[in-house]
């Protein structure tokens, strides 16, 4: 277990690229792409990888991170740092919030409130979403295309149903390179709540990728066809890693 977070940070953060190779969809396996997922959302080992959220002319330093079992996000705000931690489960994963060396469980009302002015909320930087199980392909060849990469469609339900934002999330990943460019969020109504898509990448030395930078949209609850408010995610240079 200490060997699998250590590579998870996700985007977060997902980075959210993979090298895992994919083939045949018959012979998938969704819980190992989400597996692989998380591995490469923390590539760096137990160093702190550095970036911020940008809304508009505002940016917002976080850093992200692997202490044994526990992923740590923490970003500045009013000039002070403030944490919260991943806290990963058999299936899904809590949220704590750790203030002077004192850790209390996140109330599930509070992982959607956003941080330090962006839209961006507690649910979204940790994608906790992608600790969920139970995960299935969804064929739908007709929209199974983003930018002009031909995807898998990976559906997976909300294992706590009311905990949370989402219901489920649909996840676009590359069938040649096993980037996921898109992640849609659903509410309980079916209607999409937030996109998250990767705009750019950056390759390491080891063959790896790492996202550059993903940009978040929240949807407007009476047309989802409408972003309402707009927020990025950007990642500073990563050092190549040596083979």
């Amino acid at each position: 277990m200490k060997t699998l977070i250590r590579k998870l940070v996700a985007v977060g953060a997902a980075a959210l690229s993979l090298a895992l190779p994919v083939e045949a969809q018959d012979d998938v396996n969704v819980d190992e792409l989400l597996r692989a997922m998380r591995e490469m959302t923390v590539s760096q080992g137990n160093k702190d990888v550095m970036g911020s959220i940008r809304k508009g002319r505002n940016k917002v330093p976080f850093s992200l991170s692997a202490r044994g079992e526990t992923i740590v996000f923490q970003y500045k705000h009013n000039n002070a740092w403030q944490r919260f931690d991943v806290r990963i489960k058999e299936r899904t994963a809590d949220l704590v919030l750790v203030n002077k060396g004192k850790a209390q469980v996140m109330a599930s009302s509070s992982y959607a409130k956003t941080i330090a002015g962006t839209d961006v909320c507690y649910e979204d930087l940790s994608l906790r979403f992608l600790y969920w199980k139970g995960g299935r392909l969804i064929n739908d060849s007709a929209n199974s295309r983003v930018k002009g990469r031909d995807c898998y469609i990976v559906e997976v339900k909300n294992p706590s149903p009311g905990v949370g934002q989402f219901a489920w999330v649909r996840m676009w990943v590359d069938k040649d390179n096993g980037t996921t460019w898109q992640i849609d969020g659903y509410g309980a109504d079916g209607k999409l709540k937030k996109r998250f898509s990767i705009t750019s990448v950056q390759r390491l030395s080891d063959g790896s990728w790492f996202f550059k930078q993903m940009r978040l949209e929240v949807r407007n609850p009476k047309d989802p066809n409408r972003t309402i408010a707009l927020d990025y995610l950007e990642m500073d240079d990563l050092p190549d890693r040596k083979k």
